[in-house]
């Protein structure tokens, strides 16, 4: 039989392993959204990679605030030059896509 203390020396396992399996999930949401973004712009993205940059407080088109998740990617307009942007999650949505080019390039979800 288990007792307490059996149960709550598991519990950080467990939670380990969800925080893990959910952070999992939104990298893959995220590069599918970087894949698909780049392709529909004739976009190359780069290394087929994306870093988790860092949480932040967004506001969505509601004005309302969410805990998201940034993610960087590298991609090439033209072959020569490595430009950078950045996908907002919150969740598994996607808030945003922005682009650093010459001009910078804000997409809303």
């Amino acid at each position: 039989m288990y007792t307490i203390y059996d149960l709550m020396l598991l519990m950080p396992f467990v939670l380990a392993a969800m925080y893990w399996w959910r952070t999992s999930q939104q990298k893959s949401i995220a590069l599918d959204t970087a894949r698909r973004y780049c392709r529909e712009r004739d976009l190359q993205l780069l290394d087929e990679s994306l870093v988790f940059l860092k949480f932040r407080l967004e506001r969505n088109l509601h004005q309302q605030r969410f805990l998201c998740r940034v993610y960087e990617f590298e991609f090439c307009p033209d072959g020569n030059m490595r430009k950078t942007g950045e996908i907002v999650l919150t969740g598994y949505r996607v808030l945003r896509v922005i682009l650093q080019s010459d001009v910078l390039d804000i997409t809303q979800y």
